[in-house]
């Protein structure tokens, strides 16, 4: 029966049915990727206050302006080294740069399915920095991993098209 319902899931795609709507509603962080369009994270400070505080932080000071998105896979985009602005991008300095400042973990009971933005880490369950990173396909295994900044509520079509090396022109907040 676990099987079954497992080759359904993988066959029909999708979140399933099983994982509660998630709908974070603080401020609105807008993403330009030159050459590929804009997408929008509505963040979560409820879920990840300290975590959310400090990502609104960097981008109100344009920390994140010009970087560049130093991993991309199937199911996963991710950027936030300020070294990726002129360094090569698979160096040490950018696969494991930041701002410099360490978080405490924030655990939350959100699923990392599709959409969902979260704070890239040393390991599981350790406090990030300032690397941010996309679901793009369903991984309910990260469960309880890592920080939840929010979740892509428009242009996820944008974030599918993102490459490696693909520069972030702007991340401003728009609301709140």
């Amino acid at each position: 029966m676990l099987i079954s319902l497992a080759v359904a899931v993988l066959v029909q795609g999708g979140t399933p049915s099983w994982i509660p709507p998630y709908n974070p509603s603080g401020p609105v962080v807008e993403v330009t990727v030159e050459g590929r369009g804009t997408f929008r994270i509505t963040t979560d400070p409820k879920t990840s206050p300290k975590t959310v505080e400090h990502i609104l932080s960097l981008v109100r000071n344009g920390f994140y302006d010009r970087q560049r998105v130093h991993r991309v896979e199937y199911w996963v985009t991710q950027w936030g080294a300020p070294a990726s602005k002129d360094k090569p991008i698979d160096s040490d300095e950018v696969l494991g740069g930041g701002s410099g400042k360490q978080l405490p973990f924030e655990m939350s009971d959100v699923d990392f399915v599709r959409g969902i933005v979260g704070l890239a880490s040393t390991g599981l369950q350790v406090g990030g920095d300032s690397q941010l990173f996309i679901i793009k396909q369903d991984r309910l295994y990260l469960w309880r991993s890592y920080a939840v900044v929010g979740k892509v509520t428009q242009g996820m079509d944008v974030v599918d098209r993102i490459q490696r090396g693909d520069r972030l022109t702007r991340m401003r907040v728009l609301s709140k």
